[in-house]
């Protein structure tokens, strides 16, 4: 066993996500594949539209959050929650309304690349039909 270097994270102006967004990377040495984020959003912040090539797990460990597919599905995220979202699967997240919303994203990817096709910015109503 031994501790792994986490890298603070914030993403600020980046267009992948949408409000106050941070994050801390977690990457194993001796696995490239095998990529974790424990990602914090404000409230109402939230992720673009994205699909992973392999999948990704989302486990909410504070607040309260949605991830939101475009077929309309939504899973609200609460401490203990875990959502799935398939491989090639577009999707969102981010937190509610009412406050700040924290979860553990992990995926595999392939060595040298993110795994991650980025979309359009999720937009307010779009985010509004999540917190039903």
């Amino acid at each position: 066993m031994r501790e792994l270097d986490a890298a603070l994270v914030a993403f600020g102006d980046d267009p992948r996500f949408t409000g106050p967004v941070s994050g801390v990377h977690i990457a194993p040495d001796g696995d490239p594949q095998l990529q974790a984020y424990v990602v914090h959003f404000q409230a109402c912040g939230r992720t673009a539209w994205h699909a992973h090539e392999r999948g990704q797990l989302l486990i909410c460990t504070a607040g309260l959050g949605y991830v939101a597919t475009r077929d309309g599905t939504v899973i609200e995220l609460r401490p203990g929650i875990a959502a799935w979202t398939d491989a090639g699967e577009q999707h969102w997240h981010g937190a509610g309304p009412g406050g700040p919303m924290t979860h553990v994203a992990v995926q595999t990817e392939t060595p040298g690349g993110d795994g991650v096709d980025w979309q359009e910015a999720v937009s307010d109503s779009e985010w509004a039909a999540g917190p039903r």
